[in-house]
This record gives structure tokens, sequence and C-alpha cells, in this order.
């Protein structure tokens, strides 16, 4: 009788303490993989954001100087070839004696002169032909981080960066329904700095962060405000209909991060069901012991 007053008591009351542990595991161990999600989120973020850095600080200026540096060169070579002499010399040295040898030196002179001009005609438009007009693509911070992710992609599809843009030049960048949502979003709160969030996706669950992008610098302007101010290989690229009408300091598009929750909360929920098991193996233990204990003491008395 003591032994079933005992297992009325003892055996309910264990069974809430491991019922209560094995319900706060399975929030902390979700809890453990959405902060997992999220730290690979603003990892793939923070990477696509240091290649628009570097590609802003170390790619576009050396276009630039490459350019600089060929203009001067250029420019020195324009200024040779006006000093050279574009007529013979009349002047005769005061060496030459016998008029052949005169007649000689001038027909010589003549020559080099003609030669000269031969060569000058046949280089002048080359310089320009030399200079770097051509439009690179790989030297917008926007084109760099979206080819990055792309490789990134390639390896792990469910994994996506896009720059999602209202209007943009090139039309990949595009936002659809659901990315010009969370892009209005920071349009309509100028205090929201970063947007977290989740939508279905083909494999379930992902999980969605997004920071805004903002015109930031003059710089961008000459390329997006109007397009007879755009480069002109720009626009044989991508033409003049889109792209363009931006203003200093407005949103014009997010970074968006997707990321599929599926493996981590997969993971989550295998070892919630191991934990789970384990707890029921110690149930019955601790029964099982205090009952053999319980029942010592009971025949010892």
């Amino acid at each position: 009788m003591k032994l079933l007053k005992f297992n009325l008591v003892f055996l309910p009351l264990l069974a809430v303490v491991l019922a209560g542990i094995a319900y706060i595991s399975r929030d902390l161990l979700e809890a453990n993989a959405r902060e997992q999600v999220a730290q690979i989120a603003r990892l793939i973020m923070e990477t696509a954001s240091s290649s628009r850095i570097y590609t802003t600080k170390q790619v576009a200026p050396l276009l630039q100087h490459k350019n600089f540096k060929l203009q001067a060169a250029i420019s020195e070579f324009q200024k040779t070839i006006e000093e050279l002499p574009k007529e013979a010399d009349a002047a005769i040295p005061k060496d030459v004696h016998y008029n052949s040898a005169k007649k000689a030196y001038m027909l010589g002179q003549q020559k080099v002169i003609d030669a000269q001009k031969q060569l000058i005609d046949s280089v002048k438009n080359k310089p320009e032909e030399m200079m770097d007009t051509e439009f690179h693509p790989q030297s917008v911070p926007a084109f760099a981080a979206t080819e990055i992710s792309h490789y990134l992609n390639s390896k792990y599809p469910d994994y996506f960066y896009k720059e999602a843009t209202l209007n943009p030049t090139n039309p990949r960048n595009r936002s659809t329904d659901w990315e010009t949502d969370v892009v209005n979003k920071f349009r309509t709160t100028d205090t929201l700095t970063e947007y977290v969030g989740a939508r279905d996706s083909a494999t379930g669950k992902a999980f969605v962060l997004a920071r805004p992008l903002r015109v930031g610098n003059v710089s961008c302007l000459t390329c997006h405000s109007t397009p007879d101010k755009a480069p002109p290989e720009m626009l044989k690229l991508y033409g003049s209909a889109n792209g363009f009408g931006w203003k200093l300091d407005d949103i014009i598009g997010a970074q968006i991060v997707t990321v599929p929750m599926s493996v981590p909360v997969a993971a989550a929920d295998a070892a919630w069901s191991k934990l789970t098991t384990w707890l029921g193996g110690a149930f019955l233990g601790i029964a099982l012991a205090a009952n053999l204990g319980m029942g010592w003491l009971v025949w010892r008395n």
C-alpha cells in the first residue's frame, strides 16, 4: 500500500518535471535554429556589402586612374607632335659648301619631313582610340555584389541575395511584388534600418533579412539622374528607359537576403526527438530505481 501511494505522488510529479524540461528545451532549440539562420543571413548580407565597398573603393578608382595616366600620356604625345618641324629648314649649315651637297641636304631634309607627316597622319587618331570609353558594369557595386551572390547560389540554390530596386538600370534587379512591399516599408518609415521576416518558398519557410538601398553619393547621379548625363556606353547596354530619375538620399531599393529555415528547423526537431527519447528513458529508469529503493525500505520496516 505504501509503495502504491508513493507511485501515485512521485510518478506524476516526475512526469511533470520531465515534460517541463522537454517543453523548455523545444523552445530553446527552435530559438537557436532561428538565431543560426539569422547569423547566416547577416553573414551573406555583410559579404555583399563588403563587395560593394571593395568595388567602390578599389575597382572603380583603378579604372579611373588607368584612364588618367593614359590621358596624360596622350597629352605628352600630342605635345611632342606639335613641336616637330612642319617644313624643311631653309638655313644651310656653314660646313656645306657645294651646290650639289646643298641640294642633297635640302632633299634629304624634305624627305624626312614627308615621312614625318605620313607618320603623324597614320597615328593622328590612334590616341583617342586607345582611351577606355567602354562602360564596365563590373565597376558598379550593385553588379559586383549580385555577381558574387550568383556564384554562391550556384552551390547553395536556396540561399539568395538580391538588390531589389523599384526602377533599376539592369532589369534583373527589378523588385517583385513582395520585394516591393519590403522596399516601401523602408520608404515610409525613416527610422527602419533593417527588416526581418519570413515567407513561404518552394522548399518551405524562408528567413528574410533586408536593408535599405539609399542614394548616398552624388557620383551615383552621374548614371542615374537623366539619360543625357549617363555614359553613352551604358545607354547602349541597358537603354534609356529605366534607372533614371533618382535623387540624393532617396531609397530606391533594398538589399534582400533569403535563407531557408528547413535545415536548421529539421536539425532542431531531430535534436528534440532525441532529447524526448532520453527523457522517456530517464523517466523509466528513475521510476524503477525509486520503486526498488522504496520497496527495499518498506521490506526492511
